[in-house]
């Protein structure tokens, strides 16, 4: 992938010097909820690089500073299937279309190795309903929903 560039930020594949960037983010965004040990392991794969298929990462860059990143990748078993796992942006790049940038960055990714479908995965819960708009300017639509899958009263909502 070539660095993509908007008025926003510029687009580019990350590299190790993100890793305690995209990490601090993680906790931010995720820290009161119980899922960020899902989009570590994630993180981990794309910092890995052994994960590639399953889990790679595109930052959004603004005059050298890291102001978001998406994870995305391909579903392992399938063919043609991708996932975006995470999208996080700072408070201060969230009004310039940045995460639409992002989902964009990762969806053409995935198109340009073939994906013929993108799916996301969230919980149905208030933490995520700036994540569920973010989906939803980006295309996405619910699709499924399975009733109490994290716990009593939080569904999955496949997107």
């Amino acid at each position: 992938m070539t660095p993509r560039l908007s008025s926003a930020a510029t687009y580019r594949p990350a590299v190790d010097a993100d890793r305690d960037v995209m990490r601090a983010f993680v906790a931010q965004d995720l820290a009161t909820t119980p899922y960020g040990v899902v989009v570590e392991y994630f993180l981990h794969l794309a910092n890995d690089g052994a994960g590639a298929n399953e889990s790679r990462a595109i930052v959004a860059d603004r005059a050298g500073t890291v102001v978001g990143f998406v994870l995305f990748g391909e579903v392992a078993g399938t063919i043609g299937t991708g996932r975006v796992h995470f999208v996080s942006v700072t408070s201060s790049a969230r009004l310039d279309g940045v995460g639409t940038g992002l989902c964009e960055a990762a969806v053409a990714d995935l198109r340009s190795n073939d994906a013929r479908l993108v799916v996301a995965e969230v919980p149905d819960e208030p933490s995520f309903v700036a994540g569920r708009t973010l989906l939803d300017r980006c295309g996405f639509a619910e699709i499924g929903r399975v009733a109490d899958y994290f716990r009593d009263n939080t569904d999955l909502v496949v997107l």
